[in-house]
C-alpha cells in the first residue's frame, strides 16, 4: 500500500464504473456506444481514390466488374447495394468504403487488381471473414431447424 501512495502521491486510487447512469437504459448503453463507433469507424470524410478512375458517369469498369461511384455515400459500389444487409463493406486505405453485394464477390475478385496491395489485403480479409460468418450463420439456423424437428417428433 506505500508504494501505491508513493506512485500516486495521496494513496487513491480511481477506477472508472461501467455501470450505466440512474438516468441511462441499462441494456442498449453498450449497444449504443458500439453503433456510434462503428458510424464513426465507416465515416470517413476522406474521398475515395477509386473515383478517379471513373468516366464522367460515375461508372468504372475493369476485368468484367462495373463500380459505380457514390460520391454522396463516399462509397465505391458494386453490385445491387440498396440492401447493405446482403453487402460486405471494407474501410478502404486511403478514404472512402468499397460496398459489394455478396452475390458480386467473384467479380469483385477478378477485379482485385485494380486496387492498391494494402487495399487487396483488407479486402480479402474482408471476404474470409464473412465467408466465415455466412457459414456459422448457417450453422446455427440448421441447427435451429433441427431443435424444432427434434421437438415436433416429441
Amino acid at each position: 500500500m506505500n508504494k501505491i501512495k508513493e506512485l500516486t502521491g495521496q494513496g487513491h486510487i480511481y477506477t472508472h464504473s461501467l455501470k450505466p447512469s440512474e438516468n441511462m437504459r441499462s441494456k442498449s448503453t453498450f449497444l449504443e456506444m458500439f453503433n456510434n463507433a462503428a458510424q464513426e469507424y465507416v465515416k470517413d470524410n476522406r474521398p475515395c481514390e477509386y473515383f478517379d478512375l471513373a468516366g464522367k458517369d460515375g461508372i468504372i469498369q475493369y476485368n468484367r466488374a462495373t463500380f459505380v461511384c457514390n460520391k454522396e455515400n463516399n462509397t465505391l459500389e458494386l453490385g445491387d447495394c440498396s440492401n447493405e444487409s446482403n453487402c460486405i463493406r471494407v474501410k478502404l486505405s486511403k478514404g472512402g468504403s468499397l460496398l459489394v453485394n455478396r452475390e458480386n464477390v467473384d467479380e469483385l475478385l477478378m477485379s482485385i487488381g485494380m486496387f492498391s496491395s494494402k487495399d487487396q489485403g483488407l479486402i480479402m480479409q474482408a471476404v474470409m471473414k464473412d465467408k466465415m460468418a455466412q457459414a456459422a450463420k448457417d450453422k446455427l439456423e440448421k441447427g435451429d431447424e433441427a431443435e424444432k424437428l427434434m421437438e415436433m417428433v416429441k
